[in-house]
This record gives structure tokens, sequence and C-alpha cells, in this order.
């Protein structure tokens, strides 16, 4: 075994402190890196054995969180509630505020936090909003920004972008222009297309209904605390039939995801959920309902739009409730560059599958989208373009993805900012996975920075690089609670993933590597350092590597898994299972082997003459069975078995 150095990446924060373990005050015997939480290892198990009993042990934790996730849970009147849209209380905001779960989190800091962030702009929408543990460091990220200071911390990437003027001068230039107040009920694309260019607009307090805005080159739009942009109509009569209500005269009917691209293609929704890429909704006391396939299935919790005959169906009792469906298609289309949109809520969209409510498709540069609240839209809540900061938002209850990035076809997305963002429970619409899904999803970037945010129960990956992506830093970030992996790095090049905290993610997804806390997954080039993980006690993985030939995106080259390192995190397994290593399914002969220059040797993965990926200088600490290592084909590896390998 190497002599072990000290548990901090050259230059990071951490070189030099000893004891401290990404954020934790555990720290490892000096002589192993394997340590057992409980004491000696439980005899090995055979694999069958092993599979047995994932089947059968944990089963209360997983159907718990499966109810996280579960949309159409019932209240105490016996109808579907969506998790985190509810009454609050102080026992229900602790039972669900992640702190309570993990023991020595620093909650004074927290509070600090909090305190700095100030209250929810709307006051009167109980969602309980749990803050993530903070790293002293990261406490600058949410203090208010002047003009002068739009690049935020220390560090921060995009302060060459900030707007030229220090102190007071440049504070008097932004309050000698008035902005354009705009009432509810006023037209106002009208009033911005009659304005000077380049103009603010102040958007009063109240619901702004049904408006798709069209931006110019410049534009502002701000509001104030109770300002609520929503795409959606109330319904204010129904009629009854048998056992179910029902709204006629309903002529909406947005664009499905096959209309615009294939519609052989089955894979958008599951089979459970066939219209998931139906852009309409209905939402009861501000819940968006399962939109069920046909009207003998609906019961309480679900709706039915019968399009041809215009009419929208439902079981629960309309009397006393609002009822409200999605008309509009986008808030903010992209239409013109450099456009500020801050301090909204914006809701209620019938966005289609794969592009937002905020920034329809992204095929623009230079927005700031900062401090709002972006709920309950159909597909995408927020897509930027080139150039562009998403900062200091609550974006949440989606229905496919919270944030996203676009870019016209041929073109790439640089230097593009995520930061302190909240981003949970995204996905309500069961979008497959296998398609698009969960709180990120990031394409053809060149210098994307996600930095700071808390990513926590969407339903799918929580922040995901998808397709040709370099030169991408994710750092500072809590991830936390997301169905399936915490940070994906897919079919991709050069990444940096340092000082994230990362639990519990992928809970039942653990075959190969899938549900892994961090997955570099067939990408080159990654540098995963001073990272904490804690592994579920039921099911999930830490860090994986995975290889397998992929060759459906022949325009952007070819991709690999290797020259990958993964070293200085620290990863504990709360329960028996759960593994850290690389995998392939290039074996000779398969699919996914590829041998292009013929020397007998792969061109990538486990087969290749060298794959270069490597695990050092990481410390695990397992509950109660050391095998914890996969390698190329060979499953359940002890410590010393890894390190034979040529690992750590």
């Amino acid at each position: 075994m190497r002599p072990l150095r000290p548990h901090a990446a050259p230059g990071s924060r951490r070189e030099g402190v000893q004891g401290l373990r990404c954020g934790m005050s555990r720290q490892p015997p000096a002589d192993h890196r394997l340590t057992d939480r409980r004491g000696p290892a439980l005899p090995p198990l055979q694999h069958r054995d092993r599979r047995r009993h994932r089947r059968e042990a944990g089963r209360d934790d997983l159907r718990r969180l499966h109810g996280k996730f579960h949309p159409h849970r019932q209240d105490r009147q016996g109808r579907d509630r969506l998790p985190g849209l509810r009454e609050d209380s102080e026992n229900q905001a602790e039972a669900r505020d992640p702190r309570a779960q993990v023991p020595g989190l620093r909650v004074g800091v927290q509070r600090h936090l909090l305190r700095l962030m100030g209250p929810p702009t709307r006051s009167d929408y109980h969602i309980p909003r749990p803050l993530p543990p903070v790293r002293a460091e990261a406490l600058c990220v949410v203090v208010v920004l002047t003009a002068a200071s739009l690049s935020g911390c220390a560090g921060n990437d995009t302060g060459d972008d900030a707007p030229a003027g220090t102190g007071d001068d440049a504070l008097a230039d932004t309050q000698e222009v008035e902005p354009i107040e705009i009432f509810p009920g006023q037209d106002i694309q009208y009033i911005v297309d009659n304005s000077p260019a380049a103009s603010t607009f102040l958007l009063k307090s109240g619901i702004h209904r049904m408006q798709e805005l069209w931006p110019r080159a410049g534009d502002t739009f701000e509001g104030e605390n109770g300002t609520i942009l929503s795409g959606a109509r109330v319904l204010p009569e129904f009629s009854r039939s048998n056992d179910l209500w029902y709204s006629a005269n309903q002529t909406q009917e947005g664009l499905r995801h096959g209309d615009q691209v294939d519609p052989e293609k089955g894979w958008v929704c599951p089979d459970e959920y066939p219209r998931c890429d139906r852009p309409e909704d209905l939402y009861f006391n501000d819940e968006p309902l399962l939109h069920v396939g046909s009207i003998e299935e609906v019961a309480s919790g679900s709706w039915f739009f019968d399009y041809d005959n215009d009419t929208i169906w439902f079981a629960d009792d309309p009397q006393g409730h609002s009822i409200e469906t999605s008309v509009t298609y986008f808030a903010f289309v992209d239409s013109a560059n450099d456009v500020t949109i801050r301090n909204l809520v914006i809701e209620k969209f019938a966005s289609w599958v794969q592009l937002a409510a905020v920034g329809s498709s992204g095929n623009v540069s230079g927005w700031l989208v900062e401090g709002n609240e972006i709920r309950l839209n159909h597909g995408v809540g927020v897509i930027v373009g080139s150039d562009s900061i998403v900062r200091r938002n609550h974006i949440h209850h989606n229905g496919q993805i919270g944030v996203a990035t676009g870019a016209p076809e041929g073109y790439r997305v640089t230097n593009v900012l995520f930061e302190a963002n909240e981003i949970s429970y995204n996905n309500y619409a069961h979008v497959s996975c296998g398609f698009e899904c969960g709180g990120a999803k990031f394409t053809v970037t060149d210098g994307l920075v996600v930095r700071g945010n808390y990513v926590h129960h969407n339903m799918g990956p929580g922040l995901w690089t998808d397709i040709d992506n370099t030169g991408v830093i994710y750092e500072d970030n809590w991830i936390w609670w997301n169905e399936r992996e915490g940070i994906v790095h897919e079919i991709s090049h050069d990444v940096i993933i340092r000082n994230n905290d990362l639990r519990y993610n992928g809970v039942g997804h653990d075959i190969w590597m899938w549900g892994s806390q961090i997955l570099i997954h067939v990408s080159d080039g990654a540098q995963v350092y001073g990272n904490t993980l804690y592994v579920h006690e039921d099911t999930g993985h830490g860090i994986g590597i995975m290889n397998y030939n992929r060759e459906e995106y022949p325009d952007f080259g070819d991709f690999y898994g290797r020259d990958n390192s993964i070293h200085h995190n620290d990863i504990t397994y709360l329960g028996l299972y759960g593994a850290s290593g690389i995998v392939d399914d290039g074996e000779v002969g398969s699919d996914y082997y590829q041998d292009s220059d013929g020397d007998g040797f792969a061109d990538w993965g486990c087969l290749a003459e060298s794959a270069n990926n490597l695990f050092d200088y990481n410390a695990y600490h397992h509950d109660g069975i050391a095998e914890k290592f996969e390698f190329c084909g060979a499953s359940y590896l002890t410590w010393e078995e890894f390190q034979a390998e040529g690992q750590e």
C-alpha cells in the first residue's frame, strides 16, 4: 500500500487541513482508507445471496423514499397531493428538512443564510424550503448584488461581464431611469412594443394571466413582491355527468414532442404515463393532476382532456376549490439577447417537452435570470444560451426538467453560470429518463459553471451534462435525494467535479453503476476531487466510471471512457451494499467493442492498452461489508483486490 498523503487535493481549500473530510469531522485511521463504521465485517455473502438480500432488506426505507416522489399521495380529505406542495406546519417543515436527517450540520450558519435571503416572495404559498448545509465561503453568493457587482463572489468567472462603473456612480446610473409600471390586466406586450428600446418594466403585484412576452434586446422585467406571471386560465363553471365533473369549450391544444421530431418514437413517455408530453395541465388548488390516457381511467387525483370534443374531465369535486388549466405556451420567448428577468413568480405555462417557460428554446445570449420562483410549468423551467447567468432562483415542480441550456443547431453554448439556485421536485409529468428528465440537463456547452446550488428530490438525475460538453465545472453544490444519479457527465469531455456534497441519490437504481452519486458516463478528462458522498443504506453507489461504445452522435466525433482521475474524495456507505469503481460492456465481439486501428486492443475502456482511469487517495467508510469496489467485470472486490488492479 502506498504511504498516505494528506487527504486534500493540491491547491484545494482543504490542503493542509488535518482531520477535515469535506465538511465532516471524522478522520479515517491513518493506516487504512477503507474503514468499518460498525466493527468487524460481516461474513461474505455469495453473489446470489447478496441479490436476495438487496431485494428483501430495507424495503420500508425504499417505500418511504418512493413516497416522496409519488405524485398522488392523499391528504387528510382523501384528495391526492403533490410532494412539497402542501399546507406547511412546524412539524412538517422539520420532517422534510434534510438537516434533521444528518446530525452535526451547522444549523446556525443555515439560519444566517436564511436571514440573508429573506422571506419568500409569495408568503401565502406554503412550500417547505429546506436549506442545505452551508460552507462559510459560500455565504457570499446570497449577498444582495448591485449593478456594479454582478460578478458575485470573489473568483466568479463572470466578473469580466459585469457592467462598468463602481460604487455610488453605478448605483446612481441605475436610479436615473424610471421603470415603466405595468398593472395586472394590462397588455404587457403592447406596452413593451411601444416603449423605448432596452427599457425596464416593473410588473406590479398581482396575477398577470396568459401573456406571452417577446422581449427586445436589453429589456429588463422586474416584479414587485407578489407579482405572478401565470399561463393558466381559471375554470369558473363545471357540469357533472355520473361520477365525473367536466368543463366544456376548452379549445387549447399545444404541440406534443412527437409533433416536432419523430412520432414513431414512443420513448418520450413511459407506458404508464402516456400523456406526459401533452403540454396542458389541470391544477387543483395549485397542484397538477395526473393526465391519464382515457376517460375510463379518471379517478381522484387525475384528469383527461378529450381534445376531439374540447372537454376536460376530472373526478374531484371542484366546489370551493381553485381549478385552473394551462393555456399559454411561454412566459418569455427567446426573441432577443441581453434580457434580464428578476423577482417574478412564473407558473403554469403549457411549455412543451424540451422547451421552457423562461427562454423557450434558449437560442439567444446574455440573459440574466435572477431571484425568481419558477414552478408548475409543463416542460422545462428555464433554458438559456451563451453568456447567461441563472442565479438565486427557486425552480421547482416543473413537468420535465428544472433548468437546461439551448443553442441553434450547429452552435455551442459558451460561458453559462448557474449559481445559488434551489432546483427541486421536477419531472412531475414523468417524462422518461431515457429521454430527458430531472433537475438539470446541459448539452453542447463550453465553459459551463454550476456552483453553489441546492438540487434535491428531482425525479431523475440531479445535474446532467450530456453530449459533447467540455470545460465544465461543478463545484460547491448540495445534491441530495434525487431519484437517479447525483451528477452525470455523459459522452462529454473535460470536467472538474469538486467540493460537492452528494447524499442519498440513486436509491433503487443500483444495477451496474447506475445510481451513482457521481457517474462519469463514457467521457474523458474528468477530475473528481474533494467531494463528500453518502450512499443510502438501501441502494445506490459512490463514484463510477462507465464504458461502452457510443456511436449515435457521429457529428461530435468519438467518445471514450478514459483519462479520468478520481481522487481525494470521502465516501460513506450507510448500508451493506453499494460500490465505486470502473465498469465496461466492451467485450470482444460485442456491439460495445471498438478497435478502429486493429491493434488487438480496444480504443477505450478496460480492454484498451492504456485507459488511464485512476482512483487514488480516496477515503471509504463502510457499514459491515468491505467488498465495495467494481473493476472491469469483477464485482464485489475488496480493498486489497482493487489495489491489485492498480487502483488506490
